[in-house]
């Protein structure tokens, strides 16, 4: 893995492009965000190789099911009221953000990406070692979760910083019933995109049926 200069206009083209090359790009912000990066991968005791082990052994779908029953109980959540109302697809949708500095909206002149050499995005997380602190998963787990949603849904990593994912979908949901099972499962996944976010699982589904641009942030 190895930090490069991007040019704001192009970087997440760059990045979608390469996801047919050896070396895929992430888009990773600024060199403040490059920063806290390589603070949190210098702190791992880990490998990319066992994170990737590691990963092999969740069973997703179990997981889902145990993270449903935790948040439900610790949080003293009733998920049914949760999922709010379904109003229609979202005509305004979540596009991708790590170009951009969060307060001024202006492209990043510092940006800086990834160049990580990988068969497969969804073992990206492993190579940033990213996770593990406060409610973002460890670094086995989001592995193992965009594993089952690149199978699923096409999903590719572009962008990776210090609290954020996002993801280019070559298949998203076409339904409802599609969109509204995904959005639960990324509710699980990352509940601060609703909680301080889009406020209700329904909203989220109709943020990301028929789109092709996903976005989690941990706080």
């Amino acid at each position: 893995m190895k930090f490069i200069a991007l040019e704001p206009n192009t970087a997440f083209k760059d990045a979608i492009a390469s996801v047919a090359e050896p070396t895929r790009i992430v888009v990773c912000g600024s060199e403040e965000d490059r920063h806290y990066i390589e603070e949190a991968m210098a702190a791992s005791k880990q490998s990319v190789d066992e994170i990737l082990a590691g990963a092999e052994n969740i069973d997703i779908q179990a997981w889902f099911s145990t993270r449903k029953k935790a948040l439900t109980k610790d949080k003293a959540m009733d998920l049914d009221a949760s999922l709010g109302e379904w109003l229609g697809e979202a005509e305004a949708k979540q596009g991708f953000t790590l170009t951009l500095d969060m307060l001024s909206g202006e492209p990043h002149q510092d940006l800086v990406g990834a160049g990580i050499e990988t068969d497969a995005s969804w073992k990206i997380p492993a190579f940033f070692k990213y996770g593990g602190w406060n409610d973002c998963p460890n670094p086995e787990l989001h592995c193992a979760i965009w594993k089952y949603w690149q199978q699923k849904y096409g999903a590719e990593i572009v962008g990776v910083s210090n609290d954020v994912i996002e993801a280019y979908i070559a298949n998203p949901p076409t339904t409802q019933e599609e969109a509204m099972q995904l959005a639960l499962e990324q509710y699980l996944y990352c509940h601060d995109i609703v909680d301080q976010g889009l406020e209700t699982i329904s909203n989220l589904g109709a943020s990301i049926i028929n789109h092709n641009a996903w976005y989690f942030w941990w706080d």
